[in-house]
């Protein structure tokens, strides 16, 4: 599942099943004995052209993977899947189709609208940490913001992040990776929640079928950083590290 171009090879290849399944459907009802000549040469000319989609679709696949794509095995459910409403479509479209359709196409968008509210991780996420008398002043992408609250040489300071992975299968979102970083911890209880509402933004995509969900943690002794003295997180998906790395 790691060989060039398996995203957009794998959703050529959903594309082909739609437009098979759809194509099975024409050629059912011009089976059919109340099919007219008027929409049986209707038919035929539109399986011809879902005939036409399946064979670019199809060959457009195999010479992007080089014909791996179909040693990946996870993918099959959705290729029967969309067969099958690409069937549906056709040949019951008030009864089965439409509505088939439209709550596959409901659970699409609400799946990867859960995902993408993850900012991506093509360049590692990072914040600035930077102790004062009476707390910590933290810098991020859309600013400052100071966090009252009294420490000792003895207390933990955290930083906590979440990775996501959609699972490979998933059509567009398929395999990519995202991920934030959290929550900033004293004593391992929650100072601040850079998102607010984050916890249910974390939530809401792990319980999609066969997905990764990371979480990672991070802690530094506020010994470490004694007044007027910062450190740099970043988060890469991987891993939530200093930059440089703290002397504890």
């Amino acid at each position: 599942m790691d060989f060039k171009n398996f995203g957009l090879s794998r959703d050529l290849l959903y594309l082909c099943s739609l437009f098979l399944g759809s194509g099975a459907a024409s050629f059912l009802r011009i089976l059919r004995k109340d099919c007219t000549i008027r929409k049986k040469s209707f038919l035929i000319t539109a399986l011809l052209c879902q005939a036409s989609c399946v064979v670019a679709l199809l060959a457009a696949s195999i010479i992007l993977s080089r014909g791996l794509i179909f040693g990946v095995s996870i993918i099959y459910p959705f290729i029967g899947l969309f067969f099958v409403l690409g069937g549906l479509a056709v040949y019951f479209p008030r009864a089965g189709g439409y509505p088939a359709i439209f709550f596959a196409g409901l659970c699409t968008v609400y799946i990867c609208f859960s995902f993408l509210a993850y900012p991506g991780l093509k360049e590692p996420e990072q914040l600035a940490a930077r102790a004062t008398g009476t707390g910590l002043v933290i810098k991020q992408k859309d600013g400052a913001r100071d966090i009252d609250t009294s420490f000792n040489g003895d207390d933990i300071i955290g930083f906590e992040a979440v990775c996501v992975t959609a699972n490979p299968a998933y059509p567009l979102i398929g395999g990519e990776r995202r991920g934030l970083i959290t929550c900033i911890l004293g004593n391992r209880e929650e100072l601040f929640s850079f998102y607010g509402k984050g916890k249910k933004q974390q939530n809401s995509f792990r319980g999609s079928w066969g997905s990764r969900y990371e979480n990672f943690y991070l802690e530094l002794p506020v010994r470490a950083m004694p007044p007027g003295i910062g450190v740099k997180v970043l988060f890469d998906g991987k891993q939530l590290y200093f930059d440089p790395p703290v002397q504890l």
